[in-house]
């Protein structure tokens, strides 16, 4: 073969390679090692182009369970290491992530991690676990949408594109959050109100034995308490644009995926709505103990009437005065009748806080007197059954007959009789 037909020969061949590399590099795609795994292969992955295989979300669902024993060791620079953030926002959302969950001791923390069915080459890793071993072990306290993609044969976190109200959701609401554990409390709150943090769990157990002297209700779970800066923070925490007047003191059930029903619930106090020192916090938080130890009555019921739930909690907290349901029942009880009040799906629609306080003092009257005539095994029966019906006055009066062995109007007569006895 002559010389110029070899040149011609190197020429085109030169030509070819300088081709494919145009091609692979408008296409923007490399060809890489699968995160190690069982399942270890070679795999077309998207650093920049479209329509790409993405990775296996059981990848990534190994690559973060890599990253998780980092947070317990308070080792900031494994966290990093193995999730190789790249990118501003992808390093906010970590640092983020760690900032949050490394200065609370878990048990049993773990993600959860599904492909995004809007964003591509993203992520919704959903972080769960116990805190301070408490409550149910799928409890969710941080998520996140991460966008994740290949560098060479490294998987890092290349962007983050998570809503802001989910970013700022569940433990992620609070500034610096810090847990403390004592007497069947775990108490979640910002590091900046750690007395009074150490004031709500100093509580818990005159609080537990206040519900237990009262209602003879006990249970052996810690109960996790959280202490909230600021309202801004209780409606961050909930995913809600804003936090309502009823949000300074509450119970509700813990958020898991899916919902389960644990019990006890958790309680929420908002820090700003409490003087330091104040008797008052007690019975505050017996009112709310009850709920978490209480709710689970009405789990299975058709309904869980606020009449009953919040008149256990009244009962128990013993701070009231019912001076103004005696002012009301001796002029007729017309303000709330007691018999439609049962069937108020909400104690709080009228905003009107003499009417709610009055609505609050009905149930705990109702429960003193159910109590003081016909014992707590009864009233616990009578309880869920009126729950278990459609509350509509013909079903309270069937239960009230049933259960009690008396009529609605001698029933109600004697409740009036019993409301002008109380202080």
């Amino acid at each position: 073969m002559d010389d110029r037909r070899q040149a011609g020969l190197a020429r085109v061949r030169l030509l070819l390679l300088l081709a494919v590399a145009a091609l692979l590099a408008v296409s923007g795609v490399a060809f890489v090692h699968a995160f190690h795994g069982p399942e270890r292969r070679v795999a077309i992955v998207s650093v920049g182009g479209a329509g790409a295989t993405p990775v296996p979300a059981t990848t990534v669902q190994r690559w973060i369970d890599a990253a998780l024993p980092s947070v317990a060791a308070h080792d900031e620079k494994a966290w990093r290491a193995v999730l190789a953030p790249r990118g501003r926002a992808a390093r906010r959302a970590l640092a983020d992530l760690y900032r949050h969950l490394a200065p609370i001791p878990w048990t049993h923390l773990h993600a959860v991690v599904q492909p995004s069915r809007r964003v591509p080459d993203a992520y919704d890793v959903r972080f769960e676990g116990r805190p301070g071993g408490a409550g149910p072990s799928d409890r969710v306290v941080a998520e996140r949408l991460l966008v994740v993609g290949w560098r060479g044969e490294r998987l890092g976190v290349v962007g983050d594109r998570t809503p802001p109200r989910t970013a700022h959701q569940y433990l992620m609401a609070y500034h610096a959050p810090r847990l403390l554990a004592r007497d069947g409390a775990v108490v979640i709150y910002d590091e900046s109100w750690r007395p009074l943090a150490a004031e709500l769990a100093a509580d818990m157990p005159l609080a537990r034995a206040d519900v237990r002297s009262v209602l003879d209700v006990s249970g052996g779970r810690p109960i996790v308490l959280f202490l909230y800066s600021a309202g801004a923070e209780v409606a961050a925490y909930l995913g809600q644009s804003h936090a309502s007047a009823r949000e300074r003191f509450f119970a509700r059930l813990p958020t898991t995926a899916p919902a389960t029903l644990w019990w006890p619930t958790d309680i929420g106090v908002l820090a700003s709505a409490l003087t330091p020192g104040d008797p008052w916090t007690r019975h505050m938080l017996a009112h709310e103990v009850t709920h978490t130890l209480t709710w689970r009555w009405f789990y299975h019921t058709a309904h869980q009437p606020p009449l009953l739930l919040e008149g256990l909690a009244t009962d128990v907290e013993g701070s009231r005065s019912y001076a103004p349901l005696r002012v009301d029942v001796a002029g007729g009880g017309r303000t709330l009748p007691l018999l439609k009040l049962f069937a108020a799906d909400d104690l709080w629609s009228d905003n009107r806080m003499a009417k709610v306080d009055l609505a609050y003092l009905e149930g705990g009257a109702l429960v003193k007197y159910l109590i003081a005539r016909w014992g707590l095994v009864a009233m616990r029966r009578f309880s869920v059954d009126v729950a278990d019906t459609s509350l509509e006055p013909a079903a309270i009066r069937a239960v009230v007959r049933r259960d009690l062995g008396v009529s609605w109007p001698s029933f109600y007569a004697g409740w009036k009789s019993y409301v002008m006895t109380l202080p």
